[in-house]
């Protein structure tokens, strides 16, 4: 089908069904349900794309530092847990059962780092422990019932940290970041997965 064939058939789709709608509003809805294929892009990098994506980059960074204080406040509602907690419980819960090396590069921070967390976490009698059968030196870790009704208590807190950031943002908007982000977000993910030992200057070189 035409590019142009698709665009009109889509168009009628949506004004089909929300005939109110208009253009913006089914722009918007386009791009969220339609990922266009990559193309790769030879034009040279200049002085004002870098820009823009320091400040893409420092604008995300931004955000999370003030999704950090939000999230902060709510966990007061929770003496003795940490934030940090929460992301180690999600990845694990994301696995049921998993290593504390996984876990802990799962969720993007140092080995010795992550275990002490973990440790603390385990201390707490949120995780159940147990050796790895397939390596008898690793151990496999999953959330105890304390651990299980704790996450679920905090993903309903925590929220309200996400609402307070975001309420502002229009459901597809949202929707229409996260369709933009989390192809970069996979990407990099690997990327960091299987150059653990690189440095940036050779992730660079993987990158372009």
């Amino acid at each position: 089908m035409k590019p142009i064939v698709e665009l009109i058939t889509a168009w009628a789709d949506y004004e089909s069904k929300n005939p109110a709608a208009n253009a913006a509003e089914f722009c918007s809805h386009f791009l969220m349900d339609h990922k266009g294929q990559d193309i790769p892009d030879k034009t040279p990098v200049t002085l004002q794309d870098k820009d823009v994506d320091q400040e893409l980059a420092g604008l995300i960074g931004q955000l999370n530092s003030i999704h950090v204080i939000y999230a902060k406040a709510v966990l007061k509602e929770y003496p003795g847990i940490e934030l940090e907690w929460f992301y180690f419980m999600k990845a694990i819960d994301r696995h049921k059962e998993a290593r504390k090396s996984d876990v802990v590069a799962a969720v993007f921070f140092e080995q010795s780092t992550g275990i002490d967390i973990l440790n603390r976490i385990k201390k707490a009698g949120l995780l159940i422990e147990r050796s790895d059968p397939a390596d008898k030196r690793a151990k496999l870790i999953k959330l105890s019932t304390k651990g299980e009704k704790l996450l679920q208590l905090l993903h309903q807190s925590l929220f309200k940290a996400d609402q307070l950031l975001f309420h502002d943002l229009s459901a597809s908007n949202k929707k229409l970041l996260v369709n933009l982000l989390d192809d970069t977000r996979k990407k990099h993910h690997i990327l960091i997965s299987e150059n653990k030992h690189k440095q940036l200057e050779g992730l660079s070189n993987d990158v372009s």
